[in-house]
């Protein structure tokens, strides 16, 4: 996987990070703390061989899945799941 952009964001004095990495026609956002991944949830989006990944990468698009990596933290969800 090649990195996209890292968006650095802090959560109750916590430092984390949203990466945003690509290969082929695969996007995957990632939340991380201390460079390993925060939890075990990963957004995956799987796009058809024709589609420019480069043009979605680009577009805000991604922001809700973003959002939805932040929130996990934010709402402690995998904490929940493997409880």
């Amino acid at each position: 996987m090649e990195l996209y952009k890292k968006i650095p964001w802090d959560y109750q004095g916590k430092k984390y990070e949203i990466r945003i990495m690509y290969q082929a026609n695969i996007i995957n956002i990632v939340s991380f703390l201390d460079n390993y991944p925060a939890n075990g949830f990963r957004y995956q989006v799987l796009l058809k061989k024709d589609h420019d990944i480069k043009s979605i990468l680009k577009a805000e698009k991604l922001n809700s899945l973003i959002n939805n990596a932040k929130d996990d933290i934010k709402e402690n969800r995998w904490g929940k799941f493997v409880a």
